[in-house]
């Protein structure tokens, strides 16, 4: 039985394994990239920054400690560009007062049912599972694990601002956008009664609010069948 000389085979493996393990670690670091870039490290400050705030108990903040939250989602949603998306064709059509009046509407509805539903999980069980960049658009994928143990997909669509902030103009939820649900339900109010008329129940919506400590404010972070317009029906 012939023996292989050892030396050139042995070598030729180790080169093999060195050349894998440093091709490894290089895809590896691009993974790392691709998973967690600066669009979810942002996303995830800010969330961290509204659990801090909200503090560790699912009941109802304090004022302060609201204030703290939305001066936050102030900075973290593009509130202007979700309204007018919101909107849909119906923005031209208005004044600027008339816009100014449904930007201000719409933000506090939107904000009090993000705010409501995010207190359902709690902060550990935000899992960030990657994110997708294509130029000044991202996508941050996230799963929201909630205190009762389901488990919801949350996308968070997000574009790149003139002073280098990341901010979020959309929600998907089990793949279901959050603003073209609210354009369609806001399309049929108007297509049924009036702008005014919208205005009027979202104003009504409002008031119902009051007085609630981030209660139920519309329903957002929940499964696709409910709808986020609960109130202003």
């Amino acid at each position: 039985m012939t023996t292989r000389p050892r030396g050139k085979g042995a070598r030729r493996v180790r080169a093999g394994v060195l050349a894998f393990a440093a091709v490894s670690v290089l895809l590896l670091g691009e993974l790392r990239a691709a998973m967690a870039g600066e669009p979810t490290d942002q996303i995830r400050t800010d969330i961290a920054a509204m659990y801090g705030a909200l503090g560790a108990s699912a009941s109802a903040p304090s004022p302060s400690g609201m204030a703290s939250v939305r001066k936050v989602a102030d900075q973290m949603f593009d509130w202007r560009a979700m309204a007018r998306e919101a909107l849909g064709d119906h923005w031209a059509k208005r004044t600027a007062e008339e816009r100014n009046e449904f930007a201000r509407l719409f933000v506090n509805l939107f904000e009090d049912a993000y705010l409501s539903k995010i207190r359902l999980a709690e902060a550990d069980k935000f899992e960030y599972l990657g994110e997708t960049v294509l130029g000044d658009e991202a996508v941050v994928r996230t799963r929201v694990v909630t205190r009762n143990g389901t488990a919801i997909p949350v996308s968070y669509r997000a574009r790149r601002d003139e002073a280098g902030r990341w901010r979020v103009y959309d929600l998907d939820v089990e793949r279901i956008s959050l603003v073209r649900n609210y354009r369609s339900q806001f399309a049929s109010i108007i297509r049924r009664t009036s702008f005014e008329q919208l205005l009027a129940r979202m104003k009504a919506a409002e008031d119902k609010r009051t007085g609630f400590e981030g209660g139920r404010a519309g329903d957002l972070l929940v499964a696709g069948g409910e709808s986020p317009l609960k109130e202003i029906r």
